[in-house]
């Protein structure tokens, strides 16, 4: 059983101490999204929502749980509703993972309260910094995905890596058979590379750039 204890007003230092926490994290995602991740990766532009909307949602979930005149309970309720929800989306890259788990930190740092400004924004900087080394090209060179539909049915990942590199001229990093039709006998792989410029040839029934849904595996 919930029981709610009174909770006076929120004063105007509440707010103002929410809004300060509010710049910091929007300051810090727009580092993170447009200075960092649209400049080195602008082939994955969709992800970009996907950061900005989980930072989001973590920051104001973050905010409720952890307001003092909140009940423990209520905050237990607010997780179990959440945990009803079941996330189906398509693999992500490593890149990827890495710029969603900083968004994810920046949002939880900045969600929770009571802590000092100062303290999220060394947070916040130490978290950007890292993440501009470690995906700065010379260290990260640009990686490039593409999904490519073939005719007949393949199960080996072997041979088809090495039919592909063949055929398009590049230099694979990561292969993964994404779909088998066998209605239509056809195999959709993934492919990573490093060479942006991948010619088509006969016998590929699509080779379509990795962007938005088009590009999903």
């Amino acid at each position: 059983m919930i029981t709610f204890l009174p909770a006076a007003s929120l004063t105007r230092g509440d707010y103002a101490e929410f809004g300060q926490r509010l710049a910091l994290d929007v300051a810090a995602l727009l580092v993170l999204g447009g200075l960092l991740y649209l400049r080195r990766h602008p082939h994955r532009r969709d992800m970009l929502l996907v950061f900005c909307m989980f930072n989001v949602g973590v920051f104001a979930v973050l905010a409720v749980i952890t307001e003092k005149k909140i009940p423990a309970a209520v905050g237990f309720g607010l997780f179990a509703l959440l945990s009803i929800i079941r996330l189906r989306s398509q693999p992500y890259g490593n890149v990827e993972l890495a710029y969603f788990f900083s968004s994810l930190a920046i949002g939880v740092v900045n969600g929770i309260g009571h802590l000092d400004l100062g303290f999220k924004a060394v947070v916040c900087a130490l978290v950007l910094v890292a993440m501009g080394v470690l995906d700065h090209p010379r260290l990260q060179p640009p990686v490039q995905r593409r999904r490519v539909v073939l005719d007949g049915i393949h199960t080996d990942v072997a041979a088809l890596r090495g039919d592909l590199e063949r055929r398009q001229g590049v230099k694979i990093l990561e292969l993964r058979i994404s779909d088998v039709d066998y209605v239509r006998e056809t195999t959709a792989v993934t492919i990573r590379y490093l060479d942006p410029a991948a010619p088509r040839e006969a016998g590929l029934l699509a080779l379509e750039d990795d962007m938005g849904e088009g590009g999903a595996a």
